[in-house]
């Protein structure tokens, strides 16, 4: 009698995990064990992304060049916006190690927004794609402004760009 007991109780928790795990009419899994799908859409904006990386708070997806500028000595930079995070971050790539990139902003009444972002190439993994800086709040109007310092020492290059309306 156990014995019986055993494989009917094996038989309905297998029919009720089948159950459970075939498709609604929508095509969906009845589980809810089923992770939930993954948030597509930045994860901060304006003054919530200061000091933070425009790749993990999802600010770089569709992000605007406002301007592109080689440097004396072959680098390249460019000043990014996001119009879904209100944000400016700049980029470079074709650098050295120790190489780095300063971006500021300001508003239309001159004033600074957060403060220099920069960051600098670390190694040459970094050296071999691009490296950002943290981002900062920008709004239409915003003139934003990068700089490069080569490791090597000497003259940067600056460049300036303006968040367009």
């Amino acid at each position: 009698m156990a014995v019986l007991a055993s494989v009917c109780a094996l038989a309905i928790g297998g029919v009720a995990a089948v159950a459970l795990l075939l498709p609604h009419r929508d095509g969906e899994p009845r589980s809810s064990l089923t992770p939930a799908p993954a948030a597509t859409g930045p994860r901060c904006r304006g003054a919530g992304c200061e000091g933070k990386s425009p790749m993990q708070m999802r600010c770089a997806a569709e992000p605007a060049t406002l301007a592109t500028h080689r440097t004396a000595g072959g680098a390249w930079m460019e000043l990014r916006y996001s119009v879904e995070c209100g944000t400016s971050w700049a980029r470079m790539w074709g650098t050295r190690v120790g190489d780095r990139i300063e971006m500021t902003a300001s508003g239309r009444d001159g004033r600074e927004g957060g403060g220099a972002r920069s960051a600098e190439v670390q190694n040459t993994i970094d050296a071999d794609s691009y490296v950002y800086t943290p981002m900062t709040a920008a709004h239409p109007g915003t003139v934003v402004r990068a700089c490069f310092r080569p490791a090597a020492g000497g003259e940067g290059d600056c460049f300036d760009a303006r968040v367009a309306k």
